[in-house]
């Protein structure tokens, strides 16, 4: 190994120091990426028909309505009549008279304000929460793009600062939005860094230490990820207007700014990018700062830099173009790509689902969020012991029975199904942290930020899904989408055999150590049918 990979490899002060800015930068994703869980809060609620007056035979009387044609939406996830919305009622007077009344609103039973009771989401206009939910996926897909573009062009640390501080400003535009178009318009905007801080923070952590402490860096991003999901119902239990808490959400954002500053450009990418003397500069600090004498030469980039065979930052389309030459990474991209799909949407349906759970919705948040912060833990030791694959397959297969069978569940006990939807959440929690870090140790280093950005847009399609599976399950019934995304989660489960492992591995830098990582099934295949192989003997 290289000096410059021993520098780069070792786990010192530097690391350390890395390892607590990106626990603490990751604190404002889970703000803005689970906003809706407060913004989109829908509590209790009953339809307005107010009073209405009539008149007969040149008498009049009148006849205060007070009741609902019925209460609101069920807690348990329970469908019954009662949970349905009919914005028109039929009254009847002392004299027999049918009178239609139309309803004025809905009158909500909660102190929180949200988009849904500032603007009466329900009823008909139902379907704009998710459509609303969609709009920002949709952001975070292009925005997701063209930011691993970018970022293997321009470089992880610049992208990760800017994009921080676009999604803080989008944030706290949409506080201001002054109708359901313009907030629209603002979550838009607020989706498009969202995915870029995630993939920039991970290829960060992932070229600054060693193969065996990738987890470890992975594990502080998501474990600040999971603080900020827990810190989320805190703040909502004392804000109770939903434009003043995203305020202050931008605010706390602002705070961990400076930390964000404090970052480096990974060695790794300056000289992939042919800035070597920006790179000994750097490697000379880290030295420094990890106490070693030993000094940086330029020769040693002569001898690192060969092993990137000066492969430039390539377009969407020229990845594409290139892996499609080559059977093996072509059939990875794909498996990775719908494990990125499933993955996303089963994550955020059951993410999302939250208002439907049995119980305090603020309990449940700050539940789910430690279920997320020991999902980060769990990936960190199934990951360093099992491996990635494996612990992906085996989670995966394990979700597919959960997930089947929470509908039944609940039905019959509603804390019951809260406890396996937390089960689900939890592997589910798990094998995102895993995807994130997986995919770019089976690609190479000029690539590994738009090949994750390709990745991250695919499972955006299933983040746009979810939020209309939840809104199908509220009219429908959840138990069909439940058996379907267990059957998505299974096939993904099984496709993954077909990956290399890649624990305690070096990341490759070219496209030729890429190929030349191979899944051990296709290896012993490959043993098997050499072994039955008979030569005739001349």
């Amino acid at each position: 190994m290289s000096e410059i990979q021993t520098t780069l490899e070792k786990f010192g002060r530097y690391q350390k120091r890395l390892c607590i800015i990106l626990f603490v930068g990751a604190l404002p994703s889970a703000f803005v990426t689970f906003q809706f869980l407060i913004t989109h809060h829908q509590p209790s609620y009953y339809c307005n028909y107010g009073a209405f007056a009539f008149e007969s035979n040149n008498e009049t009387s009148s006849q205060e309505v007070t009741g609902a044609s019925e209460v609101v939406a069920s807690k348990s996830g329970n469908d019954t009549d009662s949970d349905r919305c009919h914005t028109t009622t039929t009254h009847q007077d002392v004299k027999g008279h049918t009178h239609n009344q139309t309803a004025e609103g809905c009158v909500f039973y909660s102190t929180h304000t949200s988009v849904v009771t500032e603007y009466d989401l329900v009823c008909q206009k139902a379907w704009v929460k998710p459509f609303l939910v969609a709009i920002f996926m949709v952001g975070m897909m292009l925005g997701g793009q063209c930011g691993g573009t970018l970022s293997d062009k321009f470089g992880r640390w610049k992208i990760l600062f800017l994009a921080s501080l676009w999604q803080l400003a989008a944030t706290f535009l949409s506080s201001f939005a002054w109708n359901v178009p313009s907030y629209g318009f603002s979550i838009f905007l607020c989706g498009l860094p969202c995915a870029v801080t995630a993939q920039a923070s991970t290829l960060i952590g992932s070229e600054f230490v060693s193969a065996s402490k990738r987890g470890f860096t992975y594990f502080c991003i998501a474990a600040g990820f999971s603080v900020g999901y827990m810190v989320l119902p805190v703040t909502a239990y004392f804000i109770h207007d939903w434009r003043w808490w995203l305020r202050f959400i931008t605010l706390a954002g602002v705070l961990t700014m400076p930390c964000i500053w404090l970052l480096d450009e990974t060695p790794i990418w300056l000289v992939a990018t042919g800035r070597n003397e920006e790179a000994s500069k750097l490697l000379k600090r880290i030295r420094k700062y990890n106490r070693e004498n030993r000094g940086t030469d330029l020769e040693e980039f002569e001898k690192f830099e060969p092993a990137l065979n000066k492969e430039e930052t390539l377009s969407v389309w020229s990845i594409m173009s290139s892996l499609a030459r080559i059977s093996s990474l072509l059939g990875r991209l794909l498996i990775v790509f719908f494990a990125w799909l499933v993955v996303n949407m089963t994550y955020y349906a059951i993410a999302l689902n939250n208002d439907r759970l049995s119980g305090d919705w603020l309990w449940n948040m700050f539940f789910a969020g430690l279920v997320e912060l020991a999902s980060s833990l769990g990936f960190v030791i199934c990951a360093q012991t099992v491996g990635r694959r494996n612990t992906y397959i085996a989670l995966m297969t394990l979700t597919t029975f959960s997930l089947a069978t929470t509908p039944f569940v609940a039905s019959i006990n509603g804390t019951a199904g809260v406890v396996f939807s937390m089960v689900s959440k939890f592997n589910v929690s798990t094998c995102f942290s895993i995807v994130y870090v997986y995919t770019g140790e089976l690609f190479p280093t000029n690539v590994r930020h738009t090949i994750l950005a390709l990745s991250s847009a695919i499972s955006r399609l299933g983040g746009i899904l979810a939020p209309f599976i939840i809104y199908a399950d509220e009219i429908g019934g959840s138990i069909a989408s439940s058996i379907g995304m267990a059957v998505a989660i299974f096939v993904s489960a099984l496709t993954f055999l077909y990956l290399p492992k890649t624990k305690d591995k070096a990341l490759p830098q070219t496209l030729k150590d890429a190929k030349a990582m191979r899944s051990d099934i296709f290896l012993s295949c490959n043993r098997e049918k050499e072994s039955k192989t008979v030569v005739s003997p001349d």
